[in-house]
């Protein structure tokens, strides 16, 4: 059996819309110095709200407990799916942080002291470790209009990464984290919508070259009746005016220089970012245009990409191939500037249905895709050799019974070679537990 085993850590809320495992989170599970850590939201049973919980073990000892802090102070009541949490560590001054609850909202965020991601210590794992909830950045003003908070590790650094804006009118703007200083510099709206949203389907840093790679795609922003009144909520709902039907085309950019310059997948400079408005990229240039898909051809927003060990990009969608929609797996090689698609056989989306993961092992040379069902609540794994010139696609593992969306613990995974899936697992009609799967890769080949 290529699963090892699975953890439960505790009852899903029994909320109308998914508060768990979703894709946008990026960031819902992360590995610091053996030590794993995953943010989700628990029940409680004085009310119908929900509380932040972030959860710590040993990784690379199995038999290690979970040590659990759930802060007390906070009481999460609106039953969104877009207001998740994420979670990220600091390399630099072993800082923790996290952030939650947004959906175009003023910011909610705590920062731990320094060290305590150091000190594995189940003493240390409380709330007084971490500060009150801050409605800013350390070193930066207030934020308001937040959704899609994201943490990316980046060496002894880590960034911020969250929209400004409503869905079809925002833009995505970039901090960092300097450990000497303990605060956050800003660096600007580094991906900006002009009558449209861009939503990345990530933002990757990868290591050797120093770089942020981020792929996205755009929503177009489509009129509607209280668009332009300041008290209106529509915006705000589930399920907004503006829909995945007005999305379109497949973009790429990427720095190596701490977000400031930004280039094409061609590696013509397009864009020098500061904190001076109007900067940044314009998401709708056709010079990062990497794949021309229009509107109503159903692709997905926020679905997934990975920056590989050797700087290829690769990216998880779906699009409508002659009347069906289907997986895609779109790829850019570090010595190309060209990008391929490949169409996933077999296995079919809905336009809106739970998205994936894809994440790359170059020990392998082979493209894992974390597929949930969108018609039935069943997990599949599948891979695909990039050697392969026959481009099959098989599936090594699957397994009924899980919901939500998929979400992929890279650093574990660059790190250890280990394959950590944090998820929802049914139990019984209408009840959900939060896990976190661990396989074994080898036996996954």
């Amino acid at each position: 059996m290529a699963l090892l085993f699975t953890t439960d850590l505790g009852d899903d809320p029994n909320t109308t819309h998914r508060l768990n495992a979703c894709a946008y989170q990026q960031s819902a599970i992360t590995t610091f110095d053996s030590i794993q850590y995953v943010a989700f939201y628990t029940s409680y049973e004085a009310s119908e709200g929900r509380r932040v919980t972030i959860a710590r073990h040993d990784i690379k000892d199995t038999s290690s407990d979970w040590q659990y802090l759930t802060f007390e102070d906070y009481e999460q009541t609106t039953d969104d799916g877009h207001n998740t949490i994420s979670i990220g560590i600091c390399a630099g001054d072993g800082t923790v942080h996290v952030s939650f609850d947004h959906h175009c909202d003023m910011l909610k965020y705590r920062i731990s002291r320094p060290g305590l991601a150091n000190d594995p210590s189940r003493s240390s794992w409380t709330a007084t470790s971490f500060s009150s909830i801050l409605d800013h950045l350390p070193g930066c003003d207030s934020l308001v209009d937040v959704t899609y908070p994201r943490f990316i590790p980046a060496g002894k650094q880590i960034y911020f990464e969250c929209r400004i804006g409503k869905a079809g009118a925002g833009s995505d703007i970039l901090y960092c984290y300097y450990p000497d200083t303990a605060q956050f510099a800003y660096l600007g709206a580094y991906l900006v919508g002009r009558q449209c949203n861009p939503y990345p389907n990530g933002l990757s840093y990868h290591p050797p070259t120093s770089s942020l790679h981020v792929t996205w795609t755009n929503r177009h922003f489509i009129d509607y009746e209280g668009a332009n009144d300041g008290a209106s909520t529509a915006h705000k709902a589930q399920a907004g005016p503006n829909g995945p039907e007005n999305n379109e085309g497949l973009y790429h950019a990427y720095s190596r220089d701490n977000g400031v310059s930004w280039y094409g997948s061609d590696h013509q400079p397009v864009a020098i970012l500061s904190s001076r408005p109007g900067t940044g990229l314009d998401s709708q240039d056709g010079r990062l245009r990497a794949k021309d898909i229009p509107r109503n051809s159903g692709i997905m927003n926020q679905e997934a990409q990975h920056v590989d060990a050797n700087g290829g990009v690769h990216v998880l969608n779906r699009e409508n191939v002659n009347g069906n929609e289907t997986w895609m797996h779109y790829y850019r090689s570090s010595l190309s500037d060209q990008w391929a698609s490949f169409a996933l056989p077999g296995l079919y989306p809905t336009p809106t249905g739970p998205r994936g993961k894809v994440i790359h092992s170059e020990k392998l040379d082979t493209v894992f895709f974390i597929l949930p069902s969108n018609t039935e609540h069943e997990l599949i794994i599948t891979r695909r050799s990039m050697g392969d010139t026959s481009q099959k696609l098989h599936v090594v593992w699957r397994d009924i019974g899980y919901t939500g969306e998929p979400l992929v613990d890279k650093e574990a995974f660059a790190q250890f070679g280990i394959l950590s899936i944090f998820i929802l697992k049914d139990i019984e009609e209408g009840r959900r537990k939060v896990v976190v799967l661990q396989f074994d890769l080898s036996e996954l080949a």
